[in-house]
């Protein structure tokens, strides 16, 4: 099966996209066609691994005499003169010689190579030492100045007795796993080669009926990618921001790490400063970059490009700056991506966010002279005049439009500006609208220092604080359930399903799609406005009820993205009745137009009452919990558009200790 989808990604993408390979990749991708059938499965399966070096003993996929064959055959020139594998003639470096080996293997051989007390070293330690015999000569081989002893031959003799050990060896050939690299990347539209894809995995469950993707038209683009050299270069970089994301994982104290990310956009700097200055060329009305609202698909279609890639790196360069306290080069590269509205545009809040604080904050001078003080006056002013730029910035989204209205108005106390001339704005909003609040009582009986906290449960089984709150909500009569956003997500899909897999160019480009591609981005709605518009109107005339059931019956079952096919299709239009048609309608809006900033921070309980027709949303918090900003604005939306929502505070004791 592995192998059925691999022929069918190579055949896809040279149907309709062959352009975007050279004559001898072309050459190459023929060659593999005509390889026997084993042959071309032991390929694909090594592909799937991505491992350096492999014992050609190890590969359990079929008899080992076939194995043997088809390793023969993939480490041969053919017409192309580039083998598919390498083999053991290929091993230059004693590095990759030793991973190879197993752990008692290590200890075996570094016994025969003089080293002591081997027993209960690690891995690292052994293959250090093993490292280091490689790099000096024995007394013997020092006088024996005729016979030589160059380091490099002692690597050879080392490579060579490793090998005795693990047999033949084979590793994918860097030049042709380049090319599948990208023939997949063109095909699933992402780089599939890096972290965790499961986008190969996903294909071949379908394909054995473990798994089932929705039924849409697929309508690939063949020129999503502008060419040959395009590609190349969007994989890249695509590849370096992958390698800064890694990198940002590391601790912050891990200074060298961050250096390094910080040094990898350094050697892309002058690349994205001259797309930059691309960007503000004149152009002729053709060549007009245009903004997401009027041309939501060819926004889209940017993030195809090698000036997208570049965004992230510079988005990742200015978050490692930051971490090696290089505040100044933080705020030029923050200044540079605000610059432009060619891409990322919903980052562009988090952007003017850190911005405004780094002139409030870092970049503040220090000190009690009168020079200091007029100059942390100045920043001051320089962060005022930055929060109004951002709230001039159409494309802040709310949490940011918040945070740095407080972040203003702070400022504003800090320069003693006069009530009078304050900054007023018609996007300034500085409080949340804030619900009512309930404190209900349990017995916690395992405090985790990391992880959710256990109670117990009324019925004598320890339960999440979720729980324990939807126990206290039964007793007031609701009926309810903890589902945190998997039912408003779920009855958004259900009720826009048709427009959600609508064939749009570019967004449904193969078979194994939970999602369209675009579903996450700023133009999803812009692309699919009229419709999103007109369903949106029938929702709040009150067809839905029908719509749910239908599209759940269905579909049931199928990967889709925000489904949850445990949500029972009579409760979730239990629901929607109670909510009405013009509250549901409002709060399928805000997942239409910021699905990927919505898609959480839900309440966590949906409670109704069905002899009352009431139904109310409650974020449960447990002793020490905060609401989080997503929280504070789906509360904020939601009783806004006359929706009850309460925030349940749990409290660890018994109710008679509420004076306490």
């Amino acid at each position: 099966m592995y192998l059925q989808i691999f022929d069918r990604i190579q055949q896809t993408v040279m149907h309709t996209e062959s352009h975007l390979f050279s004559n001898r990749e072309q050459q190459i991708i023929d060659e593999f066609s005509s390889l026997d059938r084993h042959s071309r499965y032991l390929y694909t399966r090594i592909f799937m691994r991505k491992q350096a070096w492999l014992r050609v003993s190890s590969l359990n996929y079929g008899e080992q005499m076939v194995i043997d064959q088809s390793c023969k055959y993939l480490t041969s020139c053919g017409l192309s003169s580039e083998p598919f594998l390498h083999s053991e003639t290929n091993i230059e470096s004693c590095e990759d010689a030793l991973s190879l080996l197993l752990l008692p293997e290590l200890k075996t051989l570094a016994k025969a190579k003089g080293i002591k007390q081997v027993s209960a070293k690690p891995k690292e330690f052994l293959c250090a030492a093993l490292l280091k015999t490689i790099k000096q000569r024995t007394v013997t081989s020092f006088f024996q100045k005729n016979k030589g002893d160059s380091v490099k031959q002692r690597q050879d003799e080392f490579i060579k007795a490793v090998l005795e050990v693990t047999g033949p060896v084979v590793r994918l050939n860097p030049l042709v796993s380049e090319l599948f690299e990208r023939l997949h990347l063109v095909f699933f539209r992402s780089a599939t080669h890096l972290g965790d894809s499961n986008s190969i995995k996903s294909a071949v469950l379908a394909e054995i009926g473990q798994i089932r993707f929705p039924s849409y038209t697929v309508v690939r683009s063949p020129d999503l990618f502008a060419s040959r050299d395009a590609v190349v270069k969007y994989k890249l970089l695509v590849e370096v921001g992958y390698e800064m994301e890694v990198l940002l994982t590391s601790l912050v104290k891990e200074t060298e790490q961050h250096m390094k990310g910080w040094e990898m956009f350094m050697a892309h700097q002058s690349e994205w400063h001259a797309l930059l200055e691309t960007l503000r060329r004149p152009k002729n009305p053709a060549q007009k970059v245009g903004g997401i609202e009027q041309m939501s698909h060819v926004y889209w279609r940017r993030h195809f490009t090698a000036g997208w890639a570049l965004a992230r790196i510079a988005e990742r360069g200015a978050r490692f700056a930051a971490n090696t306290k290089q505040f100044a080069r933080e705020r030029d590269v923050l200044e540079s991506l605000l610059s432009q509205d060619a891409y990322r545009l919903g980052k562009r809040g988090e952007w003017h966010e850190r911005l405004v604080l780094l002139h409030t904050t870092h970049l503040r001078p220090k000190g009690t002279t009168s020079e200091a003080r007029a100059q942390t006056m100045d920043a001051l002013e320089r962060a005022r005049s930055a929060c109004v730029r951002a709230l001039d910035d159409v494309h802040v989204n709310r949490i940011s439009l918040h945070a740095i209205s407080r972040q203003l108005r702070a400022i504003e106390a800090k320069l003693g500006v006069d009530p009078c001339e304050r900054v007023e704005h018609p996007r300034l909003c500085v409080e949340w609208q804030m619900p009512l609040e309930r404190v209900v009582f349990g017995m916690r009986v395992r405090n985790m220092k990391r992880g959710p906290s256990v109670w117990d449960g009324s019925d004598g089984i320890p339960c999440s604080v979720e729980q324990l709150a939807l126990w206290r909500y039964r007793e007031l009569g609701y009926t309810g359930m903890h589902s945190e956003n998997t039912m408003i997500t779920t009855l958004f899909v259900l009720l826009f399903w048709d427009i959600v897999f609508y064939p749009l160019p570019g967004v449904l480009d193969t078979e194994y799609q939970s999602q369209p591609l675009d579903m996450g981005s700023e133009s999803f709605y812009f692309s699919r406005r009229a419709m999103i518009e007109q369903r949106l109107a029938e929702i709040t005339d009150g067809h839905f009820v029908q719509s749910i059931q239908a599209v759940y019956e269905k579909q049931h079952g199928v990967e889709c993205v925000g489904v949850s096919w445990d949500l029972p299709c009579d409760q979730l239009q239990t629901i929607a009745t109670h909510l009405g048609g013009k509250r549901l309608a409002a709060v399928c809006r805000v997942l239409a137009t910021e699905y990927r900033l919505k898609r959480s921070g839900f309440p966590d309980l949906c409670l109704w009452n069905d002899q009352t027709g009431h139904v109310l949303f409650a974020e449960v918090k447990g002793p020490k919990d905060k609401l989080s900003e997503t929280q504070r604005d789906w509360l904020d939306i939601l009783l806004a558009n006359s929706i009850d929502v309460e925030v349940c505070h749990v409290r660890d004791g018994d109710a008679r200790d509420i004076d306490d």
